[in-house]
């Protein structure tokens, strides 16, 4: 499936209907006093402008947010879960690793947020665990200063052109969860489409071009705006991010298409505030939530209903988004990471 048409309006008859079901559901008081705590694998800024728009609704829930990178808060939730002891009541993490909790440690309960409906059918989780925030594709981002625009490369295939030796950095897997995504489209995914030039040799020709690894994407984005490191291998939430702060960068997508994961809520089964837990969910998927998802999030909504383009201009209908085979990077994950390491010659 092309996840384009998770973006594509689906017509009038949907728009109405979403529309018409926010304005009579608006966002359901469900409660709420207390603490809400959050796990995050995304800076606690970024949850900012949610948190403000979430406390107008509901004033009385004080949010906290807890930040690691992504593979350090799944070792965190794996430790605290063989406690049985969760010590949050929400945790954002991408699709892949939410599921691969869920197998392991039965770590979330379901909830079918108000307003569902409304959220575009294919990143509707059936078991309704993983409550999608946004998406959030792969793409190549450049310093402007230091890269012209017609030199830019255009593909996934022109980073390993000799030119850039030195000038790429990419996220490291043993501490990035989201960088999975991009390592099983190029070692699996575009290899199983016939496409030339990837596999594990891809990585061992980026390693020859003396590529950098990061422990987060937002490092990359600041080595990427400083010209330090002129060309990243981003996520479009950095890539965003770079955009609304005016950050010398540009953007591309790659003619390859750009691996597209699921950023994501889950509430904990051992929450011990799950009125504020849905009240949360709920505003999440809002059209209020979504709204602002390119400015704190940084990716794209996931609702119809949401108008939006990607930094730049570009259409998101113009853009290929290969769905990210979350199931077999949960099975594969550590294989990738020594295959990974392997390929980088460590």
């Amino acid at each position: 499936m092309d996840k384009r048409s998770l973006f594509k309006n689906t017509g009038l008859a949907f728009a109405l209907l979403a529309g018409t079901m926010a304005f009579v559901t608006g966002i359901p008081a469900r409660a709420q006093e207390g603490t809400l705590k959050i796990y995050s694998s995304s800076p606690d800024q970024f949850l900012r402008p949610l948190i403000g728009a979430f406390n107008k609704i509901h004033p009385n829930i004080t949010v906290e947010v807890s930040v690691q990178p992504g593979e350090e808060l799944v070792s965190t939730i794996e430790l605290e879960m063989r406690a049985n002891s969760p010590h949050a009541d929400i945790a954002l993490l991408n699709e892949a690793s939410i599921n691969g909790l869920q197998s392991r440690h039965k770590t979330w309960e379901a909830y079918k947020p108000a307003d569902f409906s409304a959220v575009h059918e294919e990143v509707r989780d059936p078991a309704n665990i993983v409550i999608p925030a946004c998406i959030n594709p792969y793409l190549i981002q450049y310093n402007t200063n230091k890269v012209k625009a017609g030199d830019a490369p255009k593909s996934w295939l022109d980073l390993l052109d000799a030119k850039w030796n030195g000038k790429i950095a990419m996220a490291d897997p043993v501490k990035s969860q989201s960088i999975q995504s991009f390592i099983w489209f190029i070692a699996t995914e575009l290899p199983k489409r016939g496409v030339a030039g990837f596999g594990w040799q891809y990585f061992e020709k980026l390693k020859g071009n003396d590529v950098r690894l990061e422990g987060s994407h937002g490092t990359i984005r600041d080595l990427t705006a400083s010209g330090e490191r002129p060309i990243g291998i981003q996520l479009l939430a950095n890539g965003q991010t770079s955009a609304n702060r005016g950050d010398p960068t540009a953007i591309v997508w790659p003619k390859e298409g750009s691996p597209g994961e699921l950023t994501a809520f889950a509430m904990f089964a051992g929450s011990n505030n799950k009125p504020a837990a849905k009240a949360w969910l709920d505003f999440v998927v809002s059209k209020e939530g979504q709204s602002l998802m390119p400015n704190a999030l940084g990716c794209a909504p996931i609702r119809d209903d949401v108008d939006y383009m990607f930094p730049g201009g570009t259409a998101v209908a113009d853009v290929k988004i290969v769905p990210v085979n979350s199931a077999f990077i949960i099975e594969n994950r550590k294989k990738h990471t020594a295959d990974f390491n392997k390929a980088m010659g460590r």
